[in-house]
């Protein structure tokens, strides 16, 4: 039992302390990354957790929106990286991790419904952040409100 329980606790060590791969491409923007991966740890552990459960690595897009790629991929705006916001930065990783999370489980979600999981998934997130800019809870409770308008 002793055994066991060794091997479960080396196992979830690995687990969370596992390095997600963070692509060096702009100026600066690595270190902005990791910094935001700092603020998920320090803000809520859990959201640490799951983001490193579910994304082993990130990149970028010129896309005007972040999204995900595979499996474990999240793709962070060009516009949101030149922004530099540390904390949209981090509300986004928890926001594509939720997607990939999502995504593996297989679930056959609306368009509607998947985005009115992750952007809750990420207010959740950011009422945990102590210096939350007001526009980025903003973002997230319109966001919210907007999917979840039904069509009739």
């Amino acid at each position: 039992m002793k055994q066991l329980l060794a091997c479960l606790s080396l196992l979830i060590t690995l687990t969370v302390s596992a390095q997600i791969k963070v692509d060096d491409i702009g100026e600066g923007w690595k270190d902005s990354v990791n910094r935001a991966i700092e603020k998920i740890k320090e803000s809520d552990p859990f959201y640490h957790v799951f983001l490193n459960a579910n994304c082993n690595h990130i990149s970028y897009t010129m896309a005007s929106f972040s999204t995900t790629e595979g499996d474990s991929t999240i793709l962070i705006s060009t516009r949101q990286m030149k922004a530099g916001y540390v904390n949209d930065i981090a509300s986004t990783l928890v926001h594509e991790s939720l997607h990939l999370y999502l995504k593996r489980l297989g679930l056959k979600l609306t368009e509607r419904e998947e985005e009115l999981m992750c952007y809750r998934f990420e207010l959740m997130f950011l009422f945990r952040v102590i210096d939350v800019e007001a526009w980025l809870m903003s973002h997230a409770i319109t966001m919210i409100n907007h999917y979840s308008i039904t069509d009739k």
